[in-house]
């Protein structure tokens, strides 16, 4: 299996609170204020969010071909991905999600599992989803009811609504994709209409590509429901401590 870690951002929501990089994340003999620390390098019982997830995968998918865009302070996140190849997204201080993934469009030529890199998982979790038999599948959280939240439609096991500001949703995406072969392509292709036809938002979120996704009968996005399980999205300094309680060895088990 093939895997895409999305871990290119500047984490401007941890801001101004955002820890700043201790001593070992910065260049020898620097001086002045400590630049904020990438919020893949935040860590969870001592091993950084991005290591973490490079070694849950590894334990149940010891050959897999993992791949991770990298921009904000990539050269202090690099030596935490030893042996997975890095794309680098260069203008990650201007744009968004879409041009890392556009950046990684490569990947997307085999089936392939995206992961945002802010995505804090249990090894249960990780184990589960890892394994799971769908060939495509959309993770969500049902137990997560916020209208602000990016939501997801399921019906019959199956998703068929993705976005923002719409009512009947089931509950918030979790920031996790798994594509079969079909539907990667159609990822790539997707969006590379959308880039190459110009004019694009620096910050546009890849809701387009989901919906033709959705509307492709050859594709079926099953639900994978976090709701039992353990996990968090950072997104602002008050989740570090929640992921830390809650997805650290001292989190028991996932139910």
């Amino acid at each position: 299996m093939r895997y895409l870690i999305l871990a290119a951002g500047m984490g401007k929501r941890m801001r101004p609170a955002g820890a700043a990089s201790p001593a070992r994340h910065l260049p020898p003999g620097h001086v002045g204020p400590r630049p904020q620390l990438p919020k893949c390098l935040i860590e969870i019982d001592g091993e950084p969010l991005i290591g973490r997830l490079v070694r849950q995968i590894r334990t149940r998918d010891p050959a897999a071909d993992i791949r991770v865009v990298l921009g904000y302070r990539a050269e202090v996140v690099a030596p935490h991905v030893a042996g997975c190849e890095i794309v680098l997204n260069p203008f990650f201080d201007l744009t968004g999600i879409n041009a890392s993934l556009w950046f990684a469009r490569a990947a997307f030529s085999a089936p392939l599992m995206v992961i945002h890199g802010d995505v804090v998982l249990s090894d249960e979790l990780a184990a589960a989803l890892l394994c799971a038999e769908a060939e495509s599948l959309v993770a969500f959280d049902s137990a997560v009811q916020d209208p602000r939240e990016i939501n997801v439609t399921v019906v019959a096991g199956r998703v068929t609504r993705f976005g923002v500001n719409f009512a009947g949703f089931s509950g918030a995406y979790s920031g996790v994709l798994k594509l079969s072969a079909h539907a990667a392509r159609r990822f790539a292709d997707t969006l590379a209409r959308r880039v190459e036809r110009g004019f694009n938002e620096a910050r546009t979120y890849y809701f387009f590509v989901l919906r033709e996704l959705i509307a492709d009968p050859e594709i079926v996005l099953s639900a994978f429901d976090f709701a039992r399980h353990r996990w968090k999205e950072i997104d602002v300094p008050a989740d570090v401590d929640l992921a830390r309680r809650r997805c650290g060895r001292d989190g028991g088990e996932d139910s």
